[in-house]
C-alpha cells in the first residue's frame, strides 16, 4: 500500500507569504514515524506543497507518479478552499484513492468537511493511533466504524461519526518526527524568530494548555488536556537533530513552555549537562516567568521570548477569557529584558467587545514595552472555539466570507464585521499598528545599533519587506 501526506499549497491561504516563515509540518511528521513503524511494510511519501512553493499542476504531475492509493492531509481552516481543490485533483485522477483530512478544520466541523464531495474520511482530534489504523483498514478491507475517532461515508453516502478517541497519556511513547521524509533545506523561521545562523528546525515537549482563552483552537485541539514529554526524551531529540540533520536553532511550538517552572529548569540543566550547543526561541505567559528560571533558560541557550499580550485592554482581556492582569505585561517584559533574553510580542485586533479605543490602547501598550519585535494579528473566529460560537450566535460573520479571510496576517478583508467597527477598520487599525510600532525613530535607532551580526542585517531587510508588503 502507497500513503501519501500532503501539506496544502500557499496559493495565497496564508496571507502574505513569508510572514511565518517555513516550518516543518510537524503533524504529517509524527503521523509518517508512527506509520512507518507500525506498518514498516507501507510505503512512505511526502509533499510539502507549501515549502515547495507548487502549483496545482505541479501537485497534479506529483500525485499521478506516486499514485497512492490513501492521500492524508493536513487541514488548518484558512488552507481548506485549496485542500478542496486538491482533493477535487486526486479524485480526477482515480476515484479510488482515498481521501483523509485531519488537523484543526475537520476536528471542529467534522460532519461538515467529510460531507464535502471529493473527501471520504475525517481524523478528529490527535491522529497517530487512529491514522494508522485508518490505513490497516483500508489495506486489510476492515470496517471503519471500529475505528475510534473519525468522521467518514459509508457506501450509501452515510456520515458515519465514530465515538472520540482518548488522548494519547505517554507522549514519549511515539517516534521522533520523519524529519527524513521532508525537505529540511526549505524550511526557515520568520524573521522575527530566526535567532542565528545555525540551520533551524521546530519541535514541541507538549501539548495542550491548562488555560481555555475564547480565541484558542489548541485548547479544544488538545482536548483541554495538558501532557508533558519527559525532558529525556525531548533532549534525545535535539540530539538527533543536532547530529543527523545538523539542525542546531530550535523554535518550540509549546502553547505554554515555562508551564512547569521545575521542569523548565531540569529541561535547561539537562541541555547544559549534555553540552549541547543550541540556540532557541518558546512561547510564554506573562505570568510564568521569574529570574531564576530566566537565568537557566539563558545559560540553556534560550534567545528570545514570545508573549501573547493579546489587548492593551483589560475588558477585552477578562471578554477573552485570559486570566491576566495587564500590568504583569510590563513586570515580565522587564524582566527578561534585564535576563539578556530577546523579547517579542503578540496583539490582537478585533475580538469581541473591540473598539477603537481599545484598540488605541493597545498599540500605547505595544510601544510602551518596546519588545524586539511585535506583531498585530487579525483576531481569527477558528470553527471550534467559543470566539467562533458567540460570533455566529451573534450575527457578526460578514455576508460572503471565505475560509482564507481566516489568516492572522493579510491584506484580505477579516471575516467579522463588529458593532461600530466593521472588517474594512479592522484591517486598518492593524495596519495602522504596524506603522505606528515599527516606523518610531527611537525603534529605527535601536534597531540600528542592536546589530552584531549578518544574521541581524537579514532580519532586518527580510521584515522591512514584509511590512511593505502589508502597506500595500
Amino acid at each position: 500500500m502507497k500513503v501519501l501526506f500532503i501539506n496544502p499549497p500557499f496559493t495565497e491561504y496564508a496571507g502574505l507569504e513569508g510572514h511565518g516563515g517555513k516550518a516543518l509540518p510537524l503533524n504529517l511528521a509524527y503521523l509518517a514515524a508512527y506509520l512507518r513503524r507500525e506498518r514498516p511494510d507501507v510505503e512512505i511519501s511526502v509533499l510539502d506543497c507549501e515549502a515547495k512553493e507548487m502549483h496545482y499542476e505541479q501537485i497534479r504531475d506529483e500525485i499521478k507518479k506516486i499514485m497512492p492509493d490513501v492521500v492524508a492531509i493536513t487541514a488548518p481552516t484558512p488552507a481548506f478552499a485549496q485542500i478542496l481543490e486538491v482533493c477535487r485533483i486526486i479524485k480526477e485522477i482515480s476515484p479510488q484513492i482515498v481521501t483523509v483530512l485531519g488537523g484543526p478544520h475537520p476536528t471542529a466541523l467534522p460532519k461538515e468537511t467529510t460531507a464535502e464531495k471529493n473527501i471520504d474520511i475525517s481524523v478528529v482530534f490527535e491522529g497517530e493511533i487512529t491514522f494508522s489504523e485508518v490505513v490497516n483498514a483500508l489495506d486489510k478491507k476492515l470496517p471503519l466504524s471500529d475505528i475510534q475517532g473519525i468522521v467518514f461515508k459509508d457506501e450509501q453516502g452515510n456520515i458515519i461519526q465514530t465515538v472520540a478517541r482518548p488522548p494519547i497519556q505517554d507522549l514519549d511513547s511515539l517516534p521522533f518526527p520523519a524529519r527524513d521524509l521532508f525537505p529540511l533545506h526549505l524550511y526557515l523561521p520568520p524573521p522575527t524568530k530566526r535567532m542565528s545562523d545555525k540551520k533551524s528546525g521546530n519541535m514541541i515537549t507538549s501539548r495542550g494548555c491548562c488555560y481555555q482563552c475564547t480565541y484558542c483552537m489548541a485548547s479544544f485541539m488538545w482536548q483541554r488536556k495538558v501532557r508533558l514529554r519527559s525532558i529525556k526524551n525531548v533532549a534525545d531529540e535535539i540530539e538527533e537533530c543536532l547530529n543527523k540533520y545538523g539542525i542546531g536553532e530550535f523554535n518550540f511550538h509549546d502553547e505554554l513552555f515555562t508551564i512547569s517552572k521545575q521542569r523548565t529548569v531540569e529541561f535547561c540543566q539537562e541541555i547544559i549537562k549534555r553540552k549541547l550547543d543550541i540556540a532557541w526561541v518558546c512561547m510564554v505567559r506573562v505570568d510564568y516567568v521569574d529570574k531564576d528560571t530566566l537565568d537557566w533558560m539563558k545559560k540553556a541557550g534560550c534567545k528570545k521570548l514570545m508573549f501573547g499580550f493579546e489587548s492593551g485592554s483589560q475588558m477585552i482581556l477578562d471578554l477573552m477569557k485570559k486570566r491576566v492582569a495587564l500590568e504583569k505585561a510590563e513586570e515580565a517584559v522587564k524582566l527578561v529584558k534585564k535576563s539578556g533574553i530577546q523579547t517579542a510580542g503578540n496583539f490582537m485586533i478585533g475580538n469581541i467587545g473591540e473598539t477603537e479605543q481599545t484598540i488605541r490602547e493597545t498599540i500605547a501598550l505595544a510601544k510602551k514595552l518596546n519588545t524586539d519585535t511585535m506583531a498585530f494579528f487579525v483576531a481569527s473566529p477558528y470553527p471550534g472555539t467559543e470566539f467562533y460560537d458567540i460570533a455566529k450566535e451573534k450575527g457578526y460573520f460578514r455576508k460572503n466570507f471565505e475560509w482564507k479571510d481566516f489568516t492572522l496576517v493579510s491584506n484580505n478583508l477579516p471575516p467579522l464585521n463588529l458593532p461600530g467597527l466593521p472588517a474594512e477598520k479592522i484591517l486598518e487599525w492593524q495596519k495602522k499598528a504596524y506603522r505606528d510600532y515599527y516606523i518610531r525613530p527611537a525603534y529605527i535607532i535601536q534597531k540600528i545599533r542592536s546589530i552584531r551580526s549578518m544574521v541581524d542585517i537579514k532580519n532586518l531587510y527580510n521584515g522591512a519587506k514584509l511590512f511593505l508588503r502589508l502597506e500595500k
